[in-house]
């Protein structure tokens, strides 16, 4: 029985690559920002902990825009 071709190209090929990025890229940052949740709450509070507070808030946000711009269609991290 020959198999029918199933082309790698256009929208939905596109379409399915974007969600299955995004799906298996937002449990890892979902982790890694509820992780981060008590150590941005008591970092302010310590010698030099509002810097290092403001560093890993800085890589959430970086993180969290990577994932935005993979989201997109035809967009590049």
């Amino acid at each position: 029985m020959p198999m029918l071709p199933i082309p790698l190209t256009g929208k939905l090929f596109d379409a399915v690559r974007v969600v299955a990025v995004v799906a298996l890229l937002m449990p890892p940052l979902l982790l890694a920002a509820v992780a981060s949740l008590p150590a941005l709450a008591l970092l302010p509070f310590l010698p030099g902990g509002d810097l290092r507070a403001e560093r890993m808030m800085r890589q959430l946000m970086l993180w969290t825009s990577r994932l935005l711009a993979v989201g997109r269609v035809g967009g590049s991290a």
